[in-house]
């Protein structure tokens, strides 16, 4: 509860606080978070353990520092788009691989776009509402109720829709991707219960088996992307190519070796900067030694989607 007084409170001072007060203030606050949080902080160490084993313990240490930073600027940023930089976000945003984007469209059948927790991930996805183009966000249902819905209220500044996981958001999503709108997602850590265990840099990991399963059974491309900033108020945006589907009519089969293609997406991006993968959970809980057979299911895939053979949701 404390997060939403602060959020409230920021937004009633941002008008009138220089922006670069603002984000000074945002670093000193995140230190004393990553000072403070001790079990938050072994969480994020250890994350950073799994990204770059080789790296030293004083790395780790900066970079989970710049973890905690790039969390408390992002929501900052959340209260600015609302209150100050709404009309200037398209200014603020450096676009490169737009044509991927293009070329998605262009097949009519919905884009979802991957990406990772990285950089300033709730910002940058109100971009292609700026454009007037029909998009939506899968949001972490985020506790208590009443954080989730101001935090849906901000990032909905812009136009975009804001779904919550779970059975609730199946129908919209699969209506929007009708339409050919753009869902984006965060595949980088499980959410919903619907996971496969994937090997994730160097051990296995849960990620979340929703977007490759969409994809597959709407015909929607997959596209991977990903924002990293520049500056504090500045971000640059990479669109990757569409990932190449393995579509052999084994399902299984299919979910397995499509959620590697997904994991491999995932590395690249947080590879750019660690520092800037705002996961503050522990991703690996599991040991590193632990053998787990590849494709290992958690909860298979979602019963809201199973009923929809593939390709065929978005028809009709």
């Amino acid at each position: 509860m404390w997060l939403l007084w602060a959020m409230r409170v920021g937004a009633l001072l941002t008008p009138i606080v220089p922006a670069r007060a603002g984000y000074w203030i945002c670093r000193v606050i995140g230190l004393v978070l990553y000072l403070l949080k001790l079990r938050t902080r072994r969480a994020v160490l250890d994350n950073l353990r799994h990204v770059a084993p080789q790296r030293s313990w004083l790395w780790r240490q900066r970079q989970a520092a710049r973890v905690f930073i790039t969390a408390t600027m992002n929501y900052y940023d959340l209260v600015r788009l609302r209150s100050v930089d709404r009309d200037r976000l398209t200014e603020l945003i450096e676009v490169h691989g737009w044509p991927h984007l293009e070329a998605a469209l262009a097949r009519g059948k919905g884009v979802i776009v991957l990406s990772a927790h990285l950089g300033n991930f709730s910002v940058v996805a109100q971009y292609p509402a700026t454009l007037g183009l029909q998009a939506a966000v899968i949001a972490e249902q985020v506790q208590p109720p009443e954080l989730f819905r101001y935090l849906a209220r901000l990032r909905s500044a812009m136009g975009i829709t804001v779904l919550p996981p779970g059975a609730g958001s199946v129908l919209p999503i699969l209506r929007l991707l009708r339409k050919n709108g753009i869902l984006l997602v965060a595949g980088d850590r499980d959410v919903t219960g619907h996971a496969r265990i994937v090997r994730f840099f160097d051990a296995p990991a849960s990620l979340p088996v929703g977007p490759v399963v969409l994809a597959l059974r709407t015909g929607a491309t997959l596209l991977p992307a990903y924002t990293v900033r520049r500056s504090t108020r500045k971000s640059v945006v990479f669109v990757e190519a569409p990932l190449e589907l393995v579509r052999t009519g084994d399902e299984e089969r299919d979910l397995d070796e499509n959620m590697k293609l997904v994991a491999r997406a995932l590395e690249r991006m947080i590879r750019v900067d660690p520092g800037q993968w705002s996961v503050l959970q522990r991703v690996w809980d599991r040991p590193l030694a632990e053998v787990v057979p590849q494709g290992e299911a958690i909860g298979q895939i979602p019963p809201e989607l199973a009923q929809y053979p593939v390709e065929e949701a978005t028809r009709g």
